[in-house]
């Protein structure tokens, strides 16, 4: 037998189709295949979108959805570059008198923030370009994943569909983690491909220091250990033998796990979480929620419409499809797709109370590597079948056609996160900025309940805190009672802002003490936020509800 025949597939068979192994087993180093390169077509869509994700991080943060979570991250980078560096103890501007410190994720992204607001000053769209160069990392290893993985064709169109998804327009420049931990999750996955392909250490020791740096960044990311483990066990479970896999794994943990504890210690010392892990919040799923068809529809549409833009849903079926019917026993890409389907479907099970709903919509960002890949399958028998009928000029046109579909929700996203959607909130910052101090500390509404579902929420409300750049404690609707706001007045808030009426109906407990007590200062019917000022008597308040502004003692125009 000659060397060429023993080494398995030719140099030219490989560039078609990178992801097959050779006869002998999974390929090992000395089989180095000419991977795909990228076209100018790919490269024309690779530099619209990035052109159009730059134009967006110039933009609002108010996209639909996601101000919640990006006001409290960009409240975290302010806190860093204007009180000290210290990543191991992020701060929010909800947590009352107090310093704030909060139990969260590792916050890699706003740290990083921070560090160009001391270079360059306080402007929000540097933390969105920050997240921008995360997912482009995260491309560039899926990419380095997909030319791996599938034939030259299917591994472009995957490339492509990756930059398409309305995922990659929504969150690649959202002051939101997704693009951070979707960068280290790529380079694990990456990562553990080359080990399985080329059986090297250095790969896996790649593979589990970026999965170690995902969890960090977001715990939710720790089904990739799900994803590696079924990998392995569908493509190559004679490595399951080997020890050094078992250290890699419990290595990738130990960051994690020692994070998540100096985290719990803040919630305990200092009361504040996003409920990661002690408490204060419950993302878990249950029986009652898995046997209702909503949860099945609101996950389904969330993937169809935020990682698949709709038109990929059928090109992903038909790519796993023809995966499927030309897959060996040496082949990586099915087991992959399987590994993934599985992990991810156990994973939207187990937080199912936010992945079916437009509050957990960030939770699918996972599956977008997923998608892409299953979707550049597609593409290739489409293209396969039209090549034998059409001409070149049709195709081309065809494939253009194709790809403005692909990326029409993209588009849709682009364009609504334009205008200004901060609605309430932003009207309720303006004047909360209009008539306080920034030192002095206020109490913001929520419509959010202490407990929802029978289960403890995430009640607190970040956007007025991060838009006027205050400080102070979120009322949820169930605490709207008069001896709530006493306690906080007593410890030590000046102002209420209620920015949906209906929290304190007219005639209702709240609203008459607050006329004995305190001052109202704003009202929803004149200025689009009521705000009373709870330092000062009825009597003395020199605007009443609905009345003009009065000037704050205290220089106005604070921002």
């Amino acid at each position: 037998m000659s060397a060429k025949e023993r080494v398995g597939p030719t140099h030219e068979a490989m560039v078609d189709d990178p992801g097959r192994a050779s006869d002998g087993g999974i390929d090992t180093v000395e089989i180095r295949p000419r991977l795909p390169t990228l076209q100018w077509w790919v490269l024309a869509i690779v530099g619209i979108v990035v052109v159009l994700s730059v134009v967006r991080a110039f933009g609002p943060l108010t996209y639909p959805g996601d101000i919640w979570r990006q006001s409290d991250t960009a409240t975290i980078a302010r806190n860093f570059a204007a009180n000290g560096m210290n990543i191991f103890f992020p701060q929010i501007n909800w947590g009352g008198a107090g310093p704030g410190y909060v139990e969260s994720e590792f916050q890699l992204l706003p740290w990083l923030t921070a560090v160009l607001y001391l270079v360059f000053g306080e402007h929000v769209a540097l933390g969105r370009l920050v997240s921008l160069g995360f997912m482009l990392v995260a491309a560039g290893a899926f990419w380095g994943l997909a030319r791996r993985l599938l034939p030259a064709t299917a591994a472009r169109w995957a490339l492509a569909a990756f930059f398409l998804s309305p995922a990659f327009m929504r969150w690649g420049t959202a002051f939101m983690p997704e693009a951070t931990v979707l960068a280290f999750y790529m380079l694990a996955l990456l990562g553990f491909c080359r080990w399985l392909r080329e059986d090297r250490v250095i790969f896996l020791v790649w593979a589990a220091a970026a999965t170690s740096m995902a969890a960090l960044v977001k715990p939710t990311s720790l089904h990739i250990g799900a994803v590696l483990g079924l990998w392995l066990v569908f493509a190559a479970r004679d490595r399951l033998r080997r020890p050094s896999l078992y250290v890699a794994g419990l290595a990738a943990l130990v960051a994690p796990v020692l994070w998540l504890r100096q985290a719990a210690w803040l919630h305990a010392t200092y009361g504040n979480t996003f409920g990661v892990i002690s408490g204060g919040d419950s993302k878990w799923g249950s029986l009652e929620l898995w046997l209702s068809p909503d949860f099945y529809v609101g996950n389904f549409r969330s993937e169809a419409i935020f990682i698949y833009g709709l038109i990929g849903v059928p090109l992903a079926v038909l790519g796993a499809v023809w995966l499927w019917r030309r897959r060996s026993n040496t082949s990586l890409p099915v087991p992959l797709l399987a590994a993934g389907v599985i992990a991810l479907a156990v994973y939207y099970f187990a937080v199912g109370r936010y992945s079916s709903t437009d509050l957990g919509i960030q939770y699918h960002v996972y599956s977008l590597p997923y998608a892409a890949l299953a979707i550049g399958a597609g593409f290739t028998p489409v293209l396969h079948w039209a090549r034998r009928r059409w001409s070149p000029l049709t195709i081309g046109v065809t494939g253009a056609a194709m790809a403005v579909l692909l990326g029409a929700q993209s588009v849709n996203v682009f364009i609504q996160s334009l205008p200004d959607r901060s609605g309430v909130f932003g009207a309720c910052a303006t004047q909360l900025d209009a008539v306080s101090d920034p030192g002095e500390l206020v109490v913001v509404s929520t419509t959010s309940r202490t407990i929802e579902d029978g289960v403890t929420n995430n009640y607190q409300e970040p956007i007025v805190f991060f838009l006027a750049d205050r400080r102070g404690w979120s009322l949820p609707a169930d605490k709207h009672t008069p001896e709530s706001v006493q306690g906080l007045r007593a410890a030590g808030a000046r102002f209420l802002v209620v920015g949906d009426p209906q929290l304190v109906p007219a005639g209702g407990p709240l609203a008459g003490w607050l006329a004995d007590n305190a001052g109202q200062i704003r009202s929803s019917a004149q200025d689009g936020c009521a705000i009373w000022d709870l330092g000062q008597s009825p009597r003395h308040s020199s605007a009443s509800a609905g009345g003009s502004a009065p000037e704050s003692e205290n220089s106005p125009g604070n921002s």
